[in-house]
C-alpha cells in the first residue's frame, strides 16, 4: 500500500434515490410558494399609505399648472422659505408656512387638487397634502 486513501461512495438503491428527489421537489415547491406568499406583504411594506385619499404627486397639463399657479399666486402672500426648505415633491412642509385650502373654484375645475392646501413660497406654489404635510406638487411661473 502507497498510504493513499480511497473514497467509499455507499449504493443508494434506485427507489430510495427518486423517493429523496421527490422529497426535495415538494420542499423547493413548498419553499416557493411561501415565498411567493410574502411577496404581497412586501410590495404592500414598500407602499405609502395613502389613507387619505389624497396622491402622493399630482400630474398637470401646463394649461392647469398656469391655472393654478395664477389663482395661488392672487390669494396667496409671498412666503420666504424658512432656513433649510427648498420645496420638492416628498418634502415636509414647516410650521412657518402659511397653508391655506385650495380654492374651491380651482378644486371643481380640477378634482385631483381637492383637499389639498397650497402656499406660495419664493416664488414657486406648492401644494401640499394636508394629512401629512409633505409636498406633492411644486408649480413655478410659466414664462
Amino acid at each position: 500500500m502507497t498510504g493513499r486513501k480511497s473514497l467509499v461512495i455507499p449504493l443508494v438503491p434506485h427507489d430510495q434515490l427518486s423517493n429523496l428527489r421527490s422529497i426535495m421537489g415538494k420542499n423547493r415547491f413548498f419553499t416557493s410558494l411561501f415565498a411567493l406568499s410574502l411577496a404581497p406583504v412586501a410590495v404592500s411594506a414598500q407602499t405609502p399609505a395613502l389613507d387619505s385619499g389624497t396622491p402622493a404627486h399630482v400630474d398637470f397639463t401646463t394649461a392647469q399648472k398656469q391655472t393654478v399657479y395664477q389663482s395661488i399666486a392672487k390669494t396667496q402672500k409671498n412666503n420666504a422659505a424658512p432656513v433649510g426648505f427648498r420645496a420638492a415633491v416628498g418634502v415636509l412642509v414647516p410650521n412657518g408656512v402659511e397653508l391655506a385650502p385650495v380654492p374651491n373654484a380651482i378644486a371643481e375645475l380640477m378634482p385631483q387638487t381637492k383637499g389639498l392646501e397650497a402656499a406660495l413660497v419664493e416664488g414657486e406654489v406648492i401644494l401640499v397634502d394636508p394629512q401629512g404635510k409633505k409636498v406633492i406638487a411644486v408649480i413655478t411661473p410659466q414664462p
